[in-house]
């Protein structure tokens, strides 16, 4: 019962003694019309029914007042199962982006490169680049829309900014294989690029975030120029070498990852406060 409920019910009860002391004038001798005992029936009646109805509205009040609370209870469980769904889901999720960094098979693809098996390499790089481009696709779908915090913005912006990196090394990589190829199969290496450039820029026109990468740039200008294979050979084995440097970004994935995940389990467990 809460306070003024109190007030209310304490009052009515002690009425009879004010009635009887005040209003029937017995201790300050003012004039009654009926009989002390006829008021005070009349008054006792109406006090008693006056409580019952008090203790049927406030009665009503609280079976209002506990509907509504069980109602907002089951609502917050049902945001808290639904929201313990969703998490599970964005874990899932979060780990098939880490995954989809597969450096493991990048730097056997790498190794196969150094030592001459070309196509073995082409065939590792090909699918990790579709995985990538597929992932490209669906890591954002539970990380979407206007309302998103700084926990899910940073883990974002990381991401695209790690994944473009694999990406554009996965890429230059194929490319690489393309030169190898040329040269074992005694092709004009000279054109394979201008070729491929070329390819590169009339993609960009169809798509504005396909562009050249920074190895194929290189490579551009030493082409323009006077340039021997060795010198084609040594850009392109300082860009195989700087997977370590790709691979040290992943580092801070693994870090806003984790805030993101401590972050949501957090707001899931206010929502039952």
């Amino acid at each position: 019962m809460k306070k003024h409920d109190l007030i209310v019910l304490i009052a009515l009860l002690i009425s009879p003694i004010f009635v009887n002391y005040v209003i029937l004038g017995i201790s300050v001798g003012a004039n009654v019309n009926g009989s002390t005992d006829a008021w005070l029936g009349f008054y006792g009646t109406l006090v008693g029914s006056l409580i019952t109805m008090f203790i049927l509205y406030r009665t009503r009040k609280w079976n209002i007042d506990d509907n509504t609370d069980t109602r907002n209870l089951q609502n917050k469980i049902l945001k808290y199962q639904a929201k313990q769904v969703w998490l599970e889901g964005l874990r899932k999720q979060l780990d098939a982006n880490y995954r989809i960094l597969n450096f493991q098979e990048t730097i056997i693809a790498a190794e196969d490169i150094a030592i001459g098996n070309c196509q073995t390499a082409m065939n590792y790089l090909l699918n990790l680049n579709k995985d990538i481009e597929m992932q490209g696709y669906s890591f954002d779908l539970y990380l979407s829309g206007d309302n998103l915090n700084e926990y899910e913005i940073k883990y974002i912006d990381c991401y695209q900014q790690i994944l473009k990196q694999y990406g554009d090394y996965v890429n230059d990589l194929i490319f690489i294989c393309g030169i190898k190829i040329q040269i074992s199969q005694n092709g004009s290496v000279i054109s394979y690029i201008n070729e491929s450039i070329k390819q590169i820029y009339e993609l960009n026109e169809i798509n504005s975030q396909t562009h050249p990468s920074i190895l194929l740039n290189k490579l551009k200008e030493k082409v323009n120029s006077t340039c021997t294979f060795s010198e084609l050979e040594n850009i392109c084995i300082s860009r195989v070498n700087e997977i370590g440097f790709i691979h040290s970004e992943k580092i801070k994935l693994q870090e806003v990852t984790s805030q993101l995940l401590k972050f949501e389990e957090k707001e899931i467990e206010n929502i039952l406060l």
